[in-house]
């Protein structure tokens, strides 16, 4: 055996137990301590290949997975609940944006105005002279030198959006409730309406919309007139 040997077949098998390998390391320190670094190497090699498996691993790696889906399926329901959302939002959106643009029944919504203040009927001690009512109306470019009764109820309102003036004055037949509204496009305007306590009466001027109601049996067509032909509005 020469050196070349002794060398190849320790790196081939370091824990070949071959007495010739044994006899010719002893013969020389080196090869000697060649041997058992390599044996010491290849007991290295091996124990750290040689890694225990942790208790329960098999447990932990499912678990680990269960985690992992169940966090990916809760990302998935966060992202369809933010689109359900927003789906929800633009038919919002859609919805109220149609009803907005929807013609407005101009003699029902005036009857209801009307049902939900009915205490602005009630006569009082208070009255409005036409140098106030003038003050509110110049906010519409309008002036009115005539009423056909003693106003007992003066104020701005918001019908169906538009800012109003709603009058309420007073009759032999009882209270007259009287709405000045700016013109606008939306409105379905029929002349005349009523349920089964008030009629009500529609005049469509230049720049406003004046809607009369009073108890039935009133006529009210006297008093839409006079208050069209005092009223003037800027041109």
């Amino acid at each position: 055996m020469d050196e070349l040997e002794f060398r190849r077949r320790l790196y081939a098998e370091p824990n070949e137990n071959d007495p010739l390998i044994e006899a010719f390391a002893k013969k020389d320190a080196d090869r000697h301590k060649f041997l058992n670094d390599i044996k010491q190497l290849d007991k290295d090699i091996v124990d750290a290949l040689n890694i225990p498996v942790p208790e329960n691993l098999a447990d932990k790696l499912i678990l680990n997975q269960a985690f992992e889906s169940h966090r990916v399926a809760k990302q998935k329901r966060r992202v369809h609940l933010a689109i359900a959302a927003s789906v929800a939002f633009c038919c919002s959106l859609l919805i109220n944006f149609t009803i907005k643009q929807a013609p407005l029944n101009i003699g029902q919504h005036a009857l209801a105005h009307v049902n939900h203040e009915l205490k602005s009927l009630k006569a009082t001690n208070k009255t409005y002279q036409l140098a106030q009512i003038n003050t509110q109306l110049a906010s519409f470019g309008g002036s009115i030198s005539n009423f056909p009764g003693e106003i007992t109820y003066s104020r701005f309102c918001d019908f169906d959006g538009q800012r109003s003036l709603h009058l309420v004055f007073q009759t032999e037949l009882g209270p007259v409730t009287l709405f000045i509204v700016p013109s606008n496009n939306r409105y379905d305007a029929q002349s005349q309406f009523n349920n089964e306590r008030f009629n009500g009466e529609i005049y469509q001027t230049q720049k406003a919309s004046l809607i009369m109601v009073g108890e039935n049996g009133q006529n009210l067509k006297k008093y839409q007139k006079q208050v069209a032909e005092n009223i003037i509005w800027e041109a």
